[in-house]
């Protein structure tokens, strides 16, 4: 917040020089304790002003119905203005009322403003103004104008890669214009007020406001001695908040956040702050705000925490990473009679989140759930010698969160991720629903009627357009109209038969994509014909045809040789693996339990060894059995396999097995080689152009994609997996190598080990490969939010105790 100083009695005619001193730390210090880079100076603006004496101290503006009253803390000549045309202009003194006949209502979608304009003795006060009111239904919905509305929120941290806390108004311009790409239409200012830039910002682009005091105090969960982990028990004897000595801290910071911004039509919510526990303090706080402005709701999720009678000091139920399964108990609790809001929720770290769509499903689908705000914007790094740095990188720092604060929806440069992305597809204006014969076209906006946007249609089949259509339609707001069309839909197709779906705003962007997969049937996709003969030494079995030979390892169990037009295509033999480089979501929980090589309860997946029981030709096939086991550890896989091998070259893989049964839930299980590194281009049909898996690929559509194994790399700040493609039926890479299945599975193509990946701590420390790492999989578990969130939910988990893979090797050109 801003500090005032009255200079006159030291100012003098001529050159004056000011010299400020910043105090590092203060006993408010401990009432800042927010996760990010512990900054120190000045980082917002200073200025000196000179203002005429019995100036405007203050003003308050309230808008009810078509009528306009100004506070004001003095006296002056107030004008109203719509746009640039004067509506009414008096005198005042201490308070001003004006009538607006049929006034245009503020909202995020349409944003009208109004200006007054302030004078006294020359000095002109210019302020932009909304009309809105804000209130909860019967049915606890959260209304704006008297409509429904749902907040589709993300939290926001002032942070700058190269500037720190200090953000430019094109700095703040450029978040909210990329945000509203991703239809996020609410900010909660975590956890302090934002530069007043960002407010008046808000207000003319139009966003739901959370505004947020200055206060966090979840370091004195660390007094809750011998035990540090949290405990709300303690909240009250341990914290600040229940100390009468704090008080009048706690209640500075929401009168000041309050006067500041109070004139904000963006700001719908008052919040007493952050992870502060709940007592007699915040009590206080909210106490005084609803005096001083009983207009907007309060926010208080420490309140609903507790619970009990402490839920009403809050007017919305808010908590933050509930399971799914726990926001489905709120929706269904009586007790809970208030707008649900999710202050914190789908935590953004490193690769994901994966499961915001889900959360969207239960969101829309009751009245009283609001919506929510995704944790959080954008990464904190600090860029130096060229390296985007965390927590713990710097020697000087006390304290730090390693790279828990490099969380964010997009990069530190807010350029997007696969998450940005799947956000979009979560907050997107558009819902649709296929029966085979109609289209139903759900608006999701709140205010805006679809008539301006561009409504396309295209009939995909195999990856390629055969038919397709445009229109626009007028669907009033959170209504549904039907549009029938007719489609030539073929009898058979290789890959899938889509029916895509675009809305487009008249400045041709990409407002929101859907997709529905239509019932054609799949032409087989294993191979066939005459088999190839085998034969075999004691160490190898062998396999040629006019354009192919293959050589099949008896003691690794599969091929180490591809020979295919007479070019070489695997460098070492294809394994079967099941880990992969640990994700930030990987890492809280399910990383220890797959290869912390310190546990004797660790699997040790990432030092996995593959063991042959058996490898022989049985009915022109090749016959294999074996287990998957981490080094020091019982097998957690054991499997057979049989490869039918055919005089085209195409090998079916068939593999059947068991996972142990008291082993984890696997990252991943499939084939795994290395290719050499001229084999980087490929082709596939599935799930793309970004990485998509199994809870993270609405925002994706199935189709046809080229792409390189480079353009595959996704630059976390934190190394991790990344770069997979979910439902894929078809994979060619290179100039001579292919799979294909009749059940989709996954693929990943890159120049980087998971072991490269794993070890590494920043990006620039990631070594490519010379060679192509190709992994084929079964499946791989989803990404989920579990860096700060929920456990994975079980339906994305790879947790199938009995296995069954089919694959299809094949040579493309043949094929």
């Amino acid at each position: 917040m801003q500090s005032e100083f009255d200079l006159t009695p030291y100012v003098k005619k001529g050159q004056n020089t000011l010299r400020v001193r910043v105090l590092k730390w203060c006993a408010e210090s401990y009432l800042e304790n927010q996760d990010f880079f512990r900054f120190n100076g000045i980082f917002r603006d200073v200025y000196l002003l000179s203002r005429p004496t019995g100036h405007i101290k203050d003003f308050f503006i309230h808008t009810e119905n078509n009528m306009v009253r100004v506070d004001m803390e003095g006296n002056a000549h107030v004008s109203l203005f719509d746009g640039e045309t004067l509506l009414a202009s008096r005198y005042g003194e201490k308070t001003v009322t004006f009538t607006v006949e049929n006034p245009i209502l503020w909202n995020a979608e349409q944003p009208y403003l109004y200006t007054l304009v302030l004078e006294y003795q020359g000095e002109i006060i210019r302020k932009k103004f909304g009309f809105r009111t804000i209130g909860i239904s019967p049915q606890y919905e959260l209304l704006i104008n008297g409509v429904p509305v749902k907040l589709k929120g993300v939290n926001h941290h002032d942070t700058h890669p190269l500037n720190g806390w200090c953000m430019t108004k094109e700095d703040i311009l450029y978040d909210l214009q990329q945000m509203k790409k991703l239809h996020i239409n609410t900010i909660r200012t975590s956890h302090y007020p934002p530069s007043p830039v960002m407010l008046e910002l808000c207000d003319a682009l139009g966003f739901y406001v959370i505004l947020e005091a200055d206060l966090e105090t979840h370091g004195f969960v660390c007094r809750t001695n011998p035990s540090p982990g949290y405990d709300v028990a303690n909240e009250q004897y341990l914290w600040p908040c229940q100390d009468p000595a704090w008080k009048d801290a706690f209640v500075e910071r929401m009168i000041r956040a309050v006067e500041r911004d109070k004139n904000a039509p963006s700001i719908i919510m008052w919040s007493t702050g952050n992870e502060s526990g709940h007592g007699q303090n915040q009590v206080e706080m909210i106490r005084w705000a609803r005096q001083r402005d009983p207009s907007r709701l309060i926010h208080c999720e420490d309140a609903c925490r507790r619970g009990g009678e402490h839920m009403k000091q809050s007017d919305v139920y808010s908590r933050m990473y509930p399971s799914l399964s726990v926001l489905q108990e709120f929706v269904d609790n009586p007790d809970i009679s208030m707008p649900i809001f999710l202050c914190e929720y789908s935590h953004a770290m490193g690769n994901g989140p994966g499961d915001v769509c889900d959360y969207w499903e239960i969101l829309y689908r009751y009245p009283k759930c609001a919506g929510g705000c995704i944790w959080e914007w954008t990464d904190h790094t600090v860029i130096q010698d060229e390296v985007k740095k965390y927590g713990g990188d710097f020697p000087q720092e006390l304290t730090h969160d390693y790279n828990f604060c490099s969380d964010g929806l997009t990069f530190s440069d807010r350029s997007f991720k696969a998450g940005s992305l799947e956000a979009k597809a979560a907050y997107q204006p558009l819902y649709t629903q296929w029966d085979g014969k109609t289209l139903l076209v759900t608006n999701r906006y709140d205010f805006t009627n679809l008539h301006a946007y561009t409504l396309n249609w295209f009939l995909e089949v195999d990856g390629i357009k055969t038919q397709s259509g445009q229109t626009v339609l007028s669907v009033a707001p959170r209504q549904t109209q039907s549009l029938p069309l007719s489609l030539d839909l073929p009898d058979t197709c290789l890959h899938g038969c889509f029916l895509t779906i675009t809305l487009q705003d008249p400045s041709g962007y990409e407002v929101a994509k859907c997709q529905h997969t239509l019932s054609v049937r799949r032409r087989c996709a294993k191979g066939k014909g005459e088999k190839a003969i085998l034969t075999e030494d004691a160490f190898s079995i062998y396999a040629k045809g006019e354009y192919f030979s293959y050589r099949f390892s008896k003691l690794y169990g599969n091929f180490d040789s591809l020979v295919i037009h007479g070019e070489e295509h695997l460098i070492s033999p294809i394994k079967l693996t099941s880990y992969r480089a640990p994700t930030d979501n990987d890492g809280r929980q399910m990383a220890a339990k797959w290869s912390n090589t310190r546990s004797r309860t660790a699997e040790n997946l990432n030092h996995t060894f593959g063991k042959t029981y058996t490898c022989e030709i049985r009915d022109g096939d090749i016959y294999v059995s074996g287990s998957l086991a981490g080094v020091s550890r019982m097998p957690y896989f054991r499997y057979n396999m049989n490869m039918e091998i055919f005089e085209n070259g195409e090998v079916n893989y068939t593999l059947d097995g068991i996972v142990r049964e008291d082993c984890p839930w696997l990252p991943r299980l499939g084939f795994e080689m290395r290719l050499p590194v001229t084999m980087n281009h490929f082709t596939y049909f599935g799930y793309g152009p970004t990485e998509t898996y199994a809870d993270l690929h609405r925002h994706a559509l199935a189709g046809l994609y080229t792409s390189t194994a480079e353009q595959e790399f996704v630059p976390y700040i934190y190394p991790q997996e990344h770069g997979n493609h979910w439902g894929t039926c078809y994979l060619s890479i290179g100039t001579g190598l292919g799979f294909k299945g009749n059940i989709p599975f996954e693929c990943n193509v890159s120049r980087y080990t998971t072991d490269m990946l794993e070890q590494s701590k920043h990006t620039n420390e990631c070594i490519p490969e010379n060679a192509v790492i190709l992994r084929v999989d079964y499946k791989q578990s989803g990404i989920g939010s579990h860096s700060c969130g929920p456990i994975l939910e079980e339906k994305y988990r790879l947790m199938e105790k009995e296995i069954h893979f089919e694959v299809t090797l094949f040579i493309p050109s043949k094929s």
